[in-house]
């Protein structure tokens, strides 16, 4: 394992008691960072995704990173800091995952729940298919799917008696949080007016027959035992309970970033040179990312960034961040803003991150090498 030493960085935070802005005081917020690599041995750890598809086991552990070009699971060991073993899975056939997996969690009993549309599935480790899942089909034995209907992340709860999925509309623009127990037959649509928000900051080009589609980030994830629902145009959050099947609205004050996205753009545009343009003020304005949970600490992490841009790198015609202003926001159980700052030791959108062991690691990718920057944060 690899180590780049600690140094420690005092920063002056907002520290929000709730109340009038005279009410508020002043904290400091103390960061120990160092970063870690990830010994690979003779393997070439997959990279490319940015460990957009990963989960981790219950105790932290381990780290399983999906390889798309593979179709494996790379086992990696955090405690030992090294790769340790891959799983293959067919893609095609009885057992296959098909090409299109999104996501990936670790259970109980040597499973695996594997996200990929149309389905979802329950695997082992040698690869067997165990279970499948069929949203849209359920959906429409119930007579509760509309044209368009398609199941965008899907979280497996209590053993696999329930189901809770992001059902999203992209020709009528709208989202439903579902709760589908599989075994019973039933499904239960709930209302997420702050998620559908999203649809304003989505952009489509439609000229001479080609069409090309730029959405935002929806996120749905199990973190602290709550089931959280956000996307990145605003701070607002739907929380649920594991065992229940209400949400929770939350929203909070931030001294240091916009709430939310604003400004007003077009759903359709005709002419891609605008596309471009509208889609990197878009960007460029505040984005969101899912709170994740340090259970040591007992509180939610959660980042918040502006893509920076420079004009001359771009892909396929469109302008590619150069890097990224990122902000950090520590929440207490019940969602309230304790602290946040502007976290300079990071440079780049942070993808991938997650708490272990009471730090904060944030994936980076140094020299095609899997690292993490760790930072363990007291306030």
């Amino acid at each position: 394992m690899r180590h780049v030493p600690y140094w420690v960085i005092i920063l002056l935070v907002m520290a929000c008691n709730g109340g009038n802005d005279e009410e508020k005081e002043h904290s400091i917020l103390s960061m120990k960072v160092d970063t870690v690599i990830i010994e690979p041995g003779e393997e070439l750890l997959y990279l490319q995704s940015r460990l957009r598809v990963s989960g981790l086991s219950a105790n932290k552990k381990y780290l399983y990173n999906f390889n798309s070009q593979e179709n494996a699971i790379e086992k990696i060991n955090l405690n030992t800091l090294a790769f340790e073993k891959k799983y293959g899975f067919e893609k095609e056939g009885p057992d296959g995952t098909s090409d299109n997996v999104s996501a990936l969690s670790i259970l109980d009993k040597g499973r695996l729940f594997i996200s990929s549309f149309p389905r979802d599935h329950i695997f082992d480790w040698q690869g067997n298919k165990i279970e499948s899942f069929d949203i849209t089909a359920i959906s429409k034995d119930l007579n509760q799917h509309q044209e368009g209907d398609r199941p965008y992340k899907t979280l497996y709860l209590d053993q696999g008696s329930r189901l809770v999925s992001l059902i999203q509309n992209f020709e009528k623009k709208s989202s439903k949080l579902a709760i589908i127990n599989p075994k019973k037959k039933n499904m239960i649509k709930l209302s997420i007016p702050a998620i559908e928000k999203a649809k304003n900051f989505d952009l489509t080009l439609n000229s001479g027959g080609m069409e090309i589609a730029l959405g935002n980030v929806h996120y749905l994830v199990n973190e602290g035992g709550q089931i959280i629902l956000g996307t990145g145009v605003s701070n607002e959050l739907y929380v649920m309970k594991i065992e229940s099947d209400s949400l929770q609205y939350i929203t909070y004050q931030s001294q240091l970033t916009p709430d939310e996205k604003t400004g007003s753009y077009p759903a359709i545009v005709g002419d891609q040179v605008e596309l471009a343009k509208l889609h990197q003020q878009i960007q460029e304005d505040i984005n969101f990312m899912a709170p994740v949970w340090d259970e040591k600490k007992q509180v939610y992490y959660r980042f918040s960034f502006h893509s920076l841009f420079e004009e001359t790198k771009k892909m396929q015609g469109f302008p590619q961040p150069k890097g990224a202003k990122v902000f950090l926001s520590v929440l207490d159980k019940d969602f309230k803003l304790l602290a946040e700052t502007q976290v300079s030791q990071l440079n780049q959108t942070p993808e991938y991150y997650f708490s272990k062991d009471g730090k904060l690691w944030v994936f980076e990718n140094i020299e095609d090498e899997m690292g993490f920057v760790r930072l363990d944060i007291s306030w």
